[in-house]
């Protein structure tokens, strides 16, 4: 058992970019017919490009190990999907030309860590509205302190 497991640990690299590049297309191809990854992918486009970068420093302090090595493919297939729009116009993809099933608990770090983004991209949007109301308040409150003094 121990010569298989060191068989595993010397091939993973070329295992996990073949996995990456799975989790990849698995993205590119689902994103139309799944709601969350569809409300993501929205919302990652309303960003931007300064929020995208903050979303990637973000990303290191926020996500787990697991989580973090996922992040890359996840926003590669948003990036992709973008470009297809962008060029192509909304074309979609039809047939999932794939041949490779994720294990449950992998399903689940990859959907976990999609919703984790989609909880930081909505903070993201959110923090532009929050600072103007912040500045209302603010100004609001230099009005008032302003008529007292004449």
């Amino acid at each position: 058992m121990d010569e298989h497991s060191e068989e595993s640990y010397v091939a993973s690299d070329d295992t996990d970019e073949e996995f990456y590049s799975q989790v990849y297309q698995n993205i590119v191809y689902t994103i139309h017919k799944c709601p969350v990854l569809r409300g993501l992918f929205l919302n990652w486009c309303k960003l931007s490009p300064k929020e995208k970068t903050f979303l990637n420093y973000l990303s290191n302090y926020i996500l787990d190990r697991d989580q973090i090595d996922l992040y890359p493919p996840i926003i590669g297939g948003l990036e992709y999907w973008s470009d297809v729009q962008d060029n192509q116009g909304a074309c979609g993809f039809n047939a999932n030309p794939l041949n490779f099933k994720f294990d449950t608990a992998i399903e689940e770090q990859i959907f976990e860590t999609i919703v984790v983004i989609d909880e930081v991209v909505m903070n993201l949007l959110l923090r532009p509205m929050l600072c103007k109301d912040i500045q209302k308040v603010h100004t609001k409150k230099d009005d008032i302190a302003g008529q007292g003094d004449g």
